[in-house]
């Protein structure tokens, strides 16, 4: 080939990468403490257990497997959940509590009755109980979180649940506790009145709001009487406002929180659609927050004759159920779901949603920890992490306990996205290691420069945890290499930072 061809040719390379280099999208990142200093709770990084299909037995308990250790408890799962710094594990369910009695799962195993599970359908041995459950909370560093049975229960159930955790007295259920090896008191402070019990559809009795008010007043009064520390959730219903009414009429003197779910998915086609699912909670959230305000974040005239206390703080939202929930996932009702890398973006961004909200949402849990629809899988072979498992690790691990404020200008669209912003963003601050943590999503399949302003911190230099795939579809298998990268560098702020393509990024300053 001719040189002076060859010479016009690099000409052309150098010129058409210069041009893509000063196409690409600037974007500017302002963090600055807001005006109302907002704690940052670490149960938003909450797990959820239930008995359903495999996700307490074949999931995290397993006693006749190899791979488990003399309690059960699967050892290479234990690890994975202890990595997540889970701060709240939630049980038993669920739609199944609606038909769960707890002392089914005490005493000795071979004693304890197996049942059919109404629900889910199979059978419940119930070798894992309320004893393996606390136990499995202990090991992980985990508050228990437990949901009381308000469809085929009774407040005295409830109520001797509360006694068999949490009493200390020379009393049945506390000597009951004691007799099946834990003298100490478990402390539960985490009791929910039921669950989605709006639900006509589910087992449950309670879908008038009248009803539920008036039977969870009963069952709060026995509980409460047994023991007036814990915290109550209410359930709540994000898409019925007269429910709502209704049971926070009543019940606001004494629901310390209200109890929301969501799960969001991919519209078969609209690949993007799943963040506007996200976006759309995200304004769900900032109503119900406006509308929790019209309570009174100390409640006046309550009598002493209930012998108990009201509640000490405003309500606040509790998700303590939200995960991704595919119509494509395997099995009868697509609890099967194995996740690509655009549902770790998703799951990123749902993270941000609680960061931003955490005025009002104190806690959250990603439904289920494994198995159904799980961030993790394990098998008879082993396990993996799901690629959602890593938002939720690697968010947890920077968490700050107070809001930042972010502003930016010059935030590109994704293409189809319906306005959707190529960059998720929020930031957090840690007065212990006097850390900002900024959280930044790239959405996009494109290459994003962040000039980024931190106020009050004059380092010139960050670290940035940078979390990537192969593409949008990669999957983690059992058995095989992980499909996600995590690479850790420092970086200079006079340069930018390099957003990469659907990636996952944690930028950390020193203040």
């Amino acid at each position: 080939m001719d040189l002076k061809i060859v010479l016009r040719l690099l000409v052309l390379l150098l010129f058409t990468n210069s041009l893509q280099g000063f196409a690409q999208d600037i974007v500017q990142i302002d963090i600055r403490e807001p005006q109302e200093n907002i704690e940052v709770s670490a149960n938003l990084y909450g797990q959820f257990i239930e008995y359903l299909d495999n996700s307490i037995t074949g999931g995290i308990f397993d006693e006749n497997s190899p791979l488990s250790d003399a309690d059960g408890f699967r050892k290479d799962v234990l690890i994975k959940m202890e990595d997540l710094k889970t701060p709240v594990l939630r049980y038993p369910g669920g739609t199944v509590t609606k038909t769960y009695h707890w002392e089914d799962g005490i005493g000795p195993r071979s004693e304890r009755p197996a049942r059919r599970n109404l629900i889910w359908g199979g059978v419940e041995d119930n070798h894992f109980g309320t004893d393996e459950y606390i136990k499995y909370c202990r090991l992980i560093g985990a508050e228990p979180s437990i949901v009381v049975n308000m469809g085929t229960g009774t407040a005295e159930e409830a109520a001797n649940w509360v006694e068999y955790c949490n009493g200390t007295g020379n009393t049945y259920y506390a000597n009951l506790r004691r007799q099946n090896g834990s003298e100490e008191p478990y402390n539960v402070k985490l009791w929910s009145l039921g669950n989605e019990e709006a639900a006509w559809e589910d087992a449950g009795r309670l879908s008038n709001p009248e009803k539920y008010a008036e039977e969870a007043w009963y069952f709060a009064k026995m509980m409460k009487l047994t023991d007036p520390s814990i915290k109550l959730f209410s359930v709540a219903d994000p898409f019925k406002k007269e429910w709502n009414d209704v049971v926070l009429g009543s019940l606001a003197p004494i629901a310390d929180y209200i109890s929301v779910h969501w799960y969001v998915g991919t519209v078969e086609g609209k690949p993007l659609s799943i963040y506007s699912q996200i976006a759309s909670f995200d304004t769900t959230l900032t109503e119900l927050s406006s509308y929790l305000s019209q309570y009174p974040e100390k409640v006046e005239n309550f009598s002493k004759w209930y012998r108990f206390p009201s509640r000490q703080d405003a309500i606040k939202i509790s998700v303590d159920e939200w995960g991704i929930w595919e119509s494509t996932g395997g099995g009868k009702y697509n609890l099967d779901c194995r996740y690509t890398w655009r549902h770790a973006l998703a799951t990123a961004s749902f993270l941000n949603v609680f960061h931003r909200q955490a005025g009002s949402v104190t806690m959250a849990n990603w439904a289920q920890s494994v198995n159904v629809l799980g961030a993790i899988l394990a098998s008879d072979k082993g396990s993996i992490e799901q690629t959602v498992y890593y938002p939720l690790m690697y968010f947890r691990q920077y968490l700050g306990n107070s809001l930042m404020s972010v502003e930016t200008s010059g935030m590109p669209v994704i293409e189809g996205g319906e306005n959707l912003q190529a960059l998720d963003i929020s930031s957090t601050y840690n007065d212990k290691t006097n850390e900002v943590s900024v959280f930044v999503v790239n959405r996009s399949d494109k290459k994003v420069s962040a000039n980024m302003n931190i106020e009050g911190v004059k380092a010139s230099n960050a670290k940035l945890v940078q979390i990537t795939s192969v593409n949008e579809d990669a999957k983690n298998v059992i058995g095989q290499e992980s499909v996600v990268a995590v690479t850790e560098e420092n970086v200079s702020l006079r340069k930018g930072i390099k957003i990469e393509p659907l990636s996952i990024n944690i930028i950390v300053f020193k203040k």
